[in-house]
């Protein structure tokens, strides 16, 4: 099974999630109300996946571990797109977020370009629990094969930003992420988010 970052991946038995600290309530609480869990940006050792849980709270965020025998479903970004339900989620159409979706959808797909929501927008299509409000940001990835041209991304996150809610864009490449805004301002250095952790790269070598 191919896992990558911000996919959501639904498990078996709550009881085969190691915690990397002490157990939270709210965290046995979420897992509780829906079987779902985010993988991180870490190595994957063995057949021990990196995950985050996710709480109400924009501070209660846990980092655990899970056996990929005890993943039973992967939803990726990407998976999310393709579906719409936002154009179903009542929830995300009283906040406004179902609109902002289809506008950010619209652009993205005319251009061809691999998108998915993430955050708490990507948690609530994926487990059908309201987690976003209407103060959200809109989270979602770019994924390409080779890095866009800065003039290209400055031209793509100027449309973007012209959505109803804020906008954080992260651009997935072969060599890891990147911040959108950040690269489309075209310095010479860039903040490269990996596997192994960040570090300052020449945007050129993206």
């Amino acid at each position: 099974m191919e896992l990558n970052p911000h996919d959501l991946v639904r498990f078996r038995n709550i009881d085969s999630i190691i915690f990397d600290s002490p157990q939270s309530p709210w965290a046995i609480q979420s897992l509780m109300k829906a079987p779902f869990v985010v993988v991180r940006r870490a190595p994957i050792l063995g057949c021990a996946v990196p995950v985050g849980i996710r709480g109400n709270r924009r501070n209660q965020r846990s980092a655990a571990t899970i056996e990929i025998d005890n993943i039973i479903e992967r939803v990726s970004p990407e998976e999310l797109a393709f579906r719409k339900s936002w154009r179903t989620n009542k929830h995300l159409q009283e906040i406004g977020i179902s609109y902002a979706l289809e506008f950010v959808d619209s652009i993205l797909t005319q251009e061809g370009i691999s998108w998915g929501p993430t955050g708490s927008i990507g948690y609530e299509l994926a487990s059908g629990i309201n987690t976003a409000t209407k103060n959200s940001d809109m989270d979602i990835i770019i994924r390409v094969s080779e890095c866009l041209p800065v003039n290209t991304s400055k031209q793509l996150m100027n449309r973007l930003l012209q959505t109803t809610v804020k906008v954080d864009v992260q651009l997935e490449t072969l060599k890891g992420c990147v911040i959108l805004a950040e690269y489309a301002r075209g310095e010479s250095s860039i903040m490269l988010r990996t596997t192994d952790g960040p570090r300052l790269v020449e945007s050129q070598s993206l």
